[in-house]
């Protein structure tokens, strides 16, 4: 901790003494204008209850004295901007994750359950880098990867109002993602969340692409799901399939059997345990830690000072009332 502007607290305290010492100069100087000598005196002040009253008064006076002595040193300190310094060197996981959503018509009914899903992820992550890509006959990013979670929460929650205001149709986030024929073309949306890592593949950095479908492909692909799942197995990615299909269907199978054969996990998304054991296998992976530039945090504590300055203020003011000031 230290003063921000102590030059300004040293001048204050310079000041404020220099205004004491020639005050108590003057006042040593000043004789009485109209003072008039009285006989036998004496046997006032030596009476025992005056002697009582001046020495309190003169107490209460030096109290007063030191009273605002302190108050002008703590108003002094106050003004010189009292700060705390510390360094942090920021800390991230070397995890990237890409939520990759299913916006066909299909999905209508599920899509802003699945962005529920995501956001209640999110309190599981410390540093990892996460991005968000619809898709239906093409796929669309809405963000890509970054590690501002204040922005993943907000544009996740903008996207869930979104499409609860304007539905499949209206919705703003939906643009793009409808341009060539066909309907939830899984195999084109799987492709398309993992290119968004970029082509390395040997840097050290654990991918996931968290995949929300229910799997119901209508048209011609590009590429099928066979080949996008071990698209993402040959770059080394894990994909955490989540079901949005309630039945134990064609779909289903299909969905759960290219999922796992290629290294990934597949959940129910009406599974209330996914989303904690998705959390849990991600963060568990041995990653390393990537350490940012420090950076020198500068904190302003002016409240201990106001708080005291208040606290020496009521006690001036009293003494000042008992001694008529």
């Amino acid at each position: 901790m230290a003063l921000g502007m102590w030059w300004l607290t040293a001048g204050l305290i310079l000041a404020a003494a220099v205004v004491g010492v020639v005050a108590w100069m003057r006042f040593r100087r000043a004789r009485p204008q109209h003072a008039r000598p009285i006989a036998n005196s004496h046997r006032l002040t030596r009476i025992p209850g005056y002697r009582r009253a001046l020495k309190r008064s003169s107490l209460q006076a030096s109290l007063a004295l030191v009273t605002l002595s302190v108050l002008v040193v703590l108003a002094a300190i106050g003004s010189g901007r009292w700060i705390y310094q510390r360094v942090e060197q920021p800390e991230k996981f070397n995890r990237d994750i890409v939520l990759c959503l299913d916006v066909s018509g299909s999905m209508v009914d599920y899509d802003v359950q699945v962005i529920q899903r995501y956001l209640e992820m999110l309190p599981g992550f410390q540093g990892e880098r996460i991005s968000l890509v619809l898709w239906d006959a093409t796929a669309v990013p809405v963000f890509p990867l970054t590690d501002d979670y204040d922005f993943v929460n907000d544009q996740l929650k903008l996207v869930a109002d979104s499409m609860e205001s304007y539905g499949s149709v209206g919705s703003e986030y939906f643009a793009g993602t409808r341009n060539s024929g066909g309907a939830s073309l899984v195999g084109d949306g799987l492709a398309s969340c993992a290119l968004m890592f970029g082509e390395t593949t040997d840097d050290g950095r654990s991918r996931s692409i968290i995949f929300a479908t229910d799997n119901a492909v209508n048209g011609d692909a590009l590429m099928s799901l066979p080949e996008a799942a071990a698209l993402t197995k040959e770059r080394k990615i894990t994909v955490y399939g989540l079901d949005a299909n309630e039945f134990e269907d064609a779909f289903a199978d299909e969905y759960r059997v290219q999922i796992e054969q290629n290294g990934g996990k597949y959940f129910k998304l009406s599974d209330e345990s996914s989303i904690s054991a998705i959390v849990d296998d991600i963060t568990s992976e041995q990653t390393s830690i990537i350490r940012g530039a420090p950076i020198v945090l500068i904190t302003d504590r002016p409240a201990g000072w106001l708080i005291a300055i208040l606290g020496v203020i009521v006690g001036y003011l009293v003494l000042a009332w008992r001694l008529k000031l």
